[in-house]
């Protein structure tokens, strides 16, 4: 966790960045759909033109979904981003480096992975900068899924899923996200992250934070859901008196219902 004086949120702030990005998107498409008249009788062409203008719908649709998100959800500058990064190009820990087309992460967890920091364009990166350094990803691996940048990396049983490149804290979660992680429908809505914000309920074999919780109990079949001032209570930690009250008599009548 950042230190209460680090823990400056806002929101929206990306929104100039991600509108940019649409409207190159939408000229892309444009001239996609324009140069697409011309494959007719030339069956590879057209089958290569649609694909190219299907990935641009897609990225499209998700950098309409981004704007909505940051416009919603609250973000912080982590402390060791340079001050030459300007606010609508960072996600927490993440930012987008124009001067190299790139995204940047301090995330912990892509520093764990293997050759993390061998790759050629690390390497390039590194020799430039000898504070702070952080992963650098190529653009063209970054794509927006959940609101968030976000790569494709293989999940623990060896099936690509997205990953987002930002730590993320409680403020930033949605219902969506986490059950990206924790009950995906299907693969291709399956979502992983790194958590930032205290995960100390113990549930589902794993320890969650508490708006992981709060979302589980929405979703999660089997779940037994147990307010939240009372797992605090029951374990200790600070709670408030008269909230745990109220809560606990709420708690009991919908026991009784059941």
């Amino acid at each position: 966790m950042l230190s209460p004086k680090n823990q400056k949120y806002r929101k929206g702030v990306q929104v100039p960045f991600l509108e940019k990005i649409l409207k190159e998107n939408q000229k892309i498409l444009e001239q996609l759909e324009s140069d697409f008249d011309k494959t007719m009788g030339k069956q590879q062409e057209r089958l290569q033109a649609l694909e190219k203008i299907s990935k641009i719908k897609s990225n499209i649709t998700e950098l309409t979904k981004a704007i909505e998100y940051s416009k919603k959800m609250e973000f912080f500058r982590h402390p060791n981003i340079p001050q030459n990064i300007s606010d609508e190009h960072i996600w927490n820990d993440t930012w987008y480096d124009e001067k190299r087309n790139g995204w940047v992460t301090l995330n912990d967890y892509f520093f764990q992975l293997p050759n993390s920091r061998t790759r050629e364009i690390q390497i390039k990166y590194e020799q430039e900068n000898i504070t702070n350094v952080g992963l650098i990803v190529e653009e063209q691996k970054i794509q927006f899924r959940k609101g968030l940048p976000s790569i494709l990396q293989n999940d623990d049983k060896d099936r690509p899923t997205w990953f987002a490149l930002p730590t993320l804290y409680d403020v930033m979660l949605t219902r969506e996200i986490v059950k990206g992680t924790l009950h995906p429908e299907k693969q291709e809505n399956a979502y992983l992250y790194t958590v930032g914000s205290e995960a100390w309920i113990s549930a589902l074999g794993r320890y969650l934070t508490e708006q992981e919780y709060l979302f589980a109990c929405e979703f999660m079949p089997g779940l037994v859901k147990i307010p939240l001032n009372v797992l605090k209570a029951n374990i200790g930690r600070s709670y408030d008196p008269k909230e745990y009250k109220k809560t606990m008599k709420q708690w009991e009548k919908e026991q009784k219902k059941n």
